[in-house]
């Protein structure tokens, strides 16, 4: 009994002091006065303690402070966390940071290079077009010229013969095997030659073949220097083997200048140069030193070559097909109108569209953009061969058209009498 009222009694106490501090204590402090008090009288700490219930207000007040408590920690482990996670952050974004620095750096250089390759690929296909329209490609269409309207002027021959011809070339050359020229236009001015320089590149070729010096057999190893020029061309690659029949089929044919430059290396035992001087040579033999000027064995301009450019009157040209038609295998050669070399692999046809037209055959194209469009044809006129040149015209149809109205006059105003072209 004396146990139980002291007990009662300690509990009043701690209540007193509860109410005396206003009720300010926190919940702990009653837990550690109570565990006190339980160490006093001897009691087990494990057994709950009978604590009344407080009044309303201070339960508030004590679960405020409690929450307050607790938020402060919460806040500080909250400010901890967040430290640590800015902390992480500011090495992860660090990190991150270099590596995409890196990356980028990685991404930008990538880019810059195949912006750099595309840019040099698109130079390159320009190029590589700017040359095949202005060095070699003798049927590159132009329909607005070739549909223009061009002045019809009337020309008269020696004979009194009307030539009514449109005012879109340079010089015209007509005349027979014999050197009689039966029509002619400004046939002793100076112009490029283009690829119709590619026929005495081909005379000199033959002359060679005929001299027994070499053979159409022999095989040729393809350089480096044929693989310089562009424009007109067949495949090559350095170190092939081709055949020299099939060079020249690629030269008198198809025009090809890479082909040309080939067969000049190969005649000229290694020397492009010493080739060139054979062909000045053989002009001299001609006499026609003043009339035709070579360079080049293929005619490119000489924004190509950087020598001077190969050039010759209508005349001149004139002269020199007719030496050409001494030529069999030449003529024969130069007639193709399309065949296969190269053991079938390559297919070329003749740059000459007027091939089998009007009992034309033969001999030479040629264009470049100074030169415009060139051509020296040969053409059975009642069984007489009769040659006509064309230099300068302004599109390779206006320049056939040329040669066919050329032809049309022909037809109606001569007649071959003991082997002469007479007027009717």
């Amino acid at each position: 009994m004396y146990k139980k009222f002291k007990k009662i009694f300690l509990v009043i106490s701690i209540l007193g002091m509860l109410f005396t501090n206003s009720y300010s204590n926190e919940v702990r402090e009653v837990q550690l006065i109570d565990d006190f008090s339980a160490e006093l009288l001897g009691e087990n700490t494990n057994q709950e303690p009978v604590v009344p219930k407080p009044p309303e207000q201070q339960q508030t007040q004590e679960i405020t402070e409690d929450k307050n408590v607790g938020e402060e920690q919460t806040e500080e482990q909250e400010d901890k966390v967040i430290e640590n996670k800015d902390e992480n952050k500011q090495e992860e974004e660090t990190i991150n940071s270099d590596e995409s620095s890196y990356k980028q750096d990685e991404v930008k250089k990538e880019l810059t290079d195949t912006i750099k390759k595309a840019i040099e690929e698109k130079e390159k296909i320009k190029e590589k077009k700017v040359e095949d329209k202005n060095l070699a490609i003798e049927e590159s269409e132009d329909s607005n010229k070739d549909k223009q309207k061009y002045e019809m002027i009337k020309y008269y021959s020696a004979d009194g013969v009307e030539w009514e011809l449109p005012d879109n070339f340079r010089s015209v050359v007509v005349g027979d095997t014999n050197g009689n020229i039966i029509f002619a236009k400004d046939a002793d001015t100076m112009y490029p030659l283009a690829s119709v320089t590619k026929m005495m590149s081909l005379m000199v070729t033959f002359d060679e073949i005929n001299a027994g010096n070499i053979s159409l057999n022999d095989s040729v190893r393809i350089s480096k220097i044929p693989l310089k020029y562009g424009g007109s061309g067949i495949p090559l690659k350095a170190g092939q083997i081709f055949v020299l029949e099939d060079l020249i089929k690629a030269s008198a044919v198809y025009s090809a200048n890479n082909a040309t430059y080939a067969i000049a290396e190969y005649v000229g035992k290694g020397s492009v140069f010493s080739f060139v001087a054979k062909m000045n040579r053989k002009l001299k033999d001609y006499g026609l030193q003043n009339e035709i000027k070579y360079h080049t064995p293929a005619g490119l301009p000489t924004r190509v070559t950087k020598q001077p450019m190969d050039e010759g009157t209508a005349r001149g040209i004139y002269k020199l097909s007719i030496e050409a038609l001494k030529y069999k295998k030449y003529i024969e050669i130069a007639g193709i109108k399309s065949t296969k070399i190269h053991n079938g692999k390559i297919s070329i046809r003749n740059r000459n569209h007027l091939i089998g037209e009007n009992g034309v055959y033969g001999i030479k194209t040629g264009f470049h953009k100074e030169a415009k469009y060139n051509i020296a044809v040969a053409s059975k006129f009642e069984g007489t061969d009769v040659i006509i040149v064309v230099l300068g015209g302004e599109t390779y149809k206006t320049r056939d058209n040329l040669i066919l109205t050329v032809l049309d006059i022909l037809n109606n105003n001569y007649t071959v009498k003991n082997g002469l072209i007479k007027r009717k």
